[in-house]
């Protein structure tokens, strides 16, 4: 890497919309913090671990600490040194004082629990700037119910001119919106709403004029356009395929805006201690945005980014129009697929309540096929599995691939796996498929709900993280934001190791892990499930000096529940302090 881009902390704070002070952590005699700044600096060539030449000094020493490295070698320590963006050496505060030299920086922790950088293994971060910056939102407290929807919506459709677009995004509202509730605020621009979770959205008669949409109009493979008793379309759209009908038209932001939503969201990331995501659902222009970003060297956190491909014509776009080498901030990690979409069309073994039980959203002829050509770049796979038939048609179409072209270790991920068989646990074992969830979605359900709509068994089966573990699955875990309301990675380790549903009740706890476990699966499993557990995921020497410095001890909490009250003081990526309170 050979530019710098300095992040002045004015910008910073534009940026992460969040009110930073001065640093609160203590400091010794003579020890400083450095103006709050992100740079993005040449790689240096450094010395083996703990080996410094003669008059050379560590950068970077942190002490008087609680480091909770996340490596069984030296589970914990009390201080850490930096040289360049690595670290060089961890353990006691004597040993690391004697690595520093007149220009060391030295940070007194005073007690500050530190940990390895967290590693969001799901999310769709540059939709997440997206929404922030181009969409309205419709979410609680203000929007609660239909009437707060179509108020709040009002508002916004009288501030732009007849025949503009005018798209927003909504959490939870019962009954959803028809086209002819939209119409009555939008007669004359077209609207286009999506459900926050991302598989579902809704427009007006104006967008369905504009679309082209009519009774006549047949569903895409793998997409609903639901109809009433007449066989008029109701303005909603499942799935992505169904989706792309309508939000085709709407307008999308160019590569240079993509960047500059990639770049707000990075500071909102850096904010929470996030210091690599793996943003698991980029289409074609997010892709040109993420890595024109990396090749600008405008990067504030470490990306892996997998191209989604949503259409059978995605897949020669895949092979041959996206090359990109890879370096310390920006990695093109392989490819993703949706097999289905939220719990309304799971695709399942048998009959749910939602809107379809039976569809995947590929051909399974075409997905496998495609499956094979993808495994055969030597990239890995991503597929999104709601439902237990997603998950073993997923898993068939790995084994035939691997089976074909037995690559080792291949890495394959399955996203969320949220309903399985309890045979397929084993299967995935055995084909060393990575799973990458987020348990936090089960204090989404409501208990009562979920039975009535796929049963008390099946509901049983959702997100059993314990027994993947068991069974020797490397899990890894994420926010999935913004289909999340809740981008915290606290809350991700809240919902691994307390499971309760949306009125505090227990969602089969024998599922849960314990904190250790959870860090580890944030942390270290999902550098794993990203091939990059040598360099990221503990605070090991050698590894990118990418941690956190916390409010609190996750593994003391005197209640699980104040794991989520944690806040990250302070935030590094290569030693580069990019987040500071």
């Amino acid at each position: 890497m050979s530019k710098n881009r300095h992040l002045s902390r004015r910008d910073f704070l534009k940026a992460s919309a969040l009110a930073v002070g001065g640093a609160i952590l203590a400091c010794g005699k003579g020890e400083q913090f450095v103006e709050l700044t992100a740079t993005v600096v040449p790689t240096p060539a450094i010395p083996p671990p703990s080996a410094l030449a003669p008059g050379e000094f560590a950068d970077t020493i942190l002490v008087n600490g609680n480091l909770i490295t996340v490596d069984s070698a030296l589970p914990s320590a009390q201080a850490l040194a930096i040289k360049g963006d690595r670290i060089l050496q961890v353990g006691a505060d004597a040993a690391i004082r004697a690595l520093a030299g007149e220009t060391t920086q030295i940070i007194d922790l005073a007690g500050k629990t530190v940990t390895p950088g967290l590693i969001d293994a799901h999310n769709h971060l540059q939709v997440w700037g997206t929404l922030l910056n181009m969409f309205e939102p419709l979410l609680p407290p203000e929007v609660r119910s239909l009437d707060d929807l179509l108020a709040k919506l009002a508002d916004a459709v009288a501030k732009v001119p007849a025949g503009e677009w005018v798209q927003g995004y909504f959490w939870n509202v019962t009954p959803l919106p028809t086209r002819y509730d939209l119409d009555k605020i939008a007669p004359e621009n077209p609207i286009w709403l999506m459900q926050q979770g991302g598989h579902y959205g809704i427009t007006n008669s104006l967008g369905l004029q504009i679309a082209g949409i009519t009774a006549e109009t047949a569903n895409p493979v793998g997409g609903v356009i639901q109809r009433d008793a007449n066989g008029e379309p109701t303005g909603a759209f499942y799935n992505h395929r169904a989706m792309d009908l309508v939000r085709s038209h709407a307008p999308q932001p160019g590569t240079e805006t993509t960047i500059q939503n990639i770049q707000f969201a990075e500071g909102l990331m850096a904010a929470l201690g996030v210091t690599t995501y793996h943003d698991c659902n980029a289409r074609f222009s997010a892709i040109q945005g993420y890595l024109q970003a990396g090749r600008d060297q405008s990067l504030l956190l470490r990306g892996d980014v997998f191209y989604t491909l949503e259409w059978p014509g995605d897949l020669q776009r895949a092979l041959e129009e996206i090359q990109y080498d890879p370096d310390a901030y920006m990695r093109f990690a392989g490819y993703k697929f949706l097999i289905d979409g939220q719990n309304p069309t799971w695709y399942t073994h048998e009959p749910h309540a939602g809107i379809s039980w039976n569809m995947p959203t590929w051909d399974p002829k075409n997905f496998k096929k495609a499956i094979r050509q993808l495994h055969d770049t030597g990239l890995q796979i991503a597929v999104h599995c709601g439902g237990d038939a997603a998950f073993d048609l997923t898993l068939d179409a790995y084994e035939e691939a691997m089976n074909a072209n037995p690559r080792p270790d291949p890495r394959h991920r399955i996203e969320h796996g949220t309903l399985t068989k309890p045979e397929s646990t084993q299967r995935a074992a055995d084909l060393g498929v990575q799973i990458s969830t987020q348990p936090q979605f089960v204090a989404f359900a409501n208990m009562d709900k979920a039975i009535e709509m796929f049963g008390e068994e099946r509901v049983g089966r959702m997100m059993v993280t314990r027994e993947w573990l068991d069974a020797g699955i490397n899990v890894a875990l994420g926010s999935d934001t913004p289909t999340s309301p809740w981008q915290k990675p606290q809350v991700t380790l809240l919902g691994a190791v307390r499971r309760r549903d949306n009125q505090g009740r227990p969602f089969h706890p024998e599922q849960e892990l314990t904190i250790q476990e959870a860090l580890y699966a944030h942390t270290m499993g999902s550098a794993h499930a990203a091939f990059e557990e040598d360099v990221k995921g503990s605070l090991t020497p050698g590894k990118y000096a990418d941690l956190v410095v916390w409010s609190g001890d996750f593994y003391t909490v005197a209640d699980p529940m104040d794991i989520v009250n944690i806040e990250a003081e302070l935030t590094m990526i290569g030693g580069k302090v990019v987040h500071q309170i």
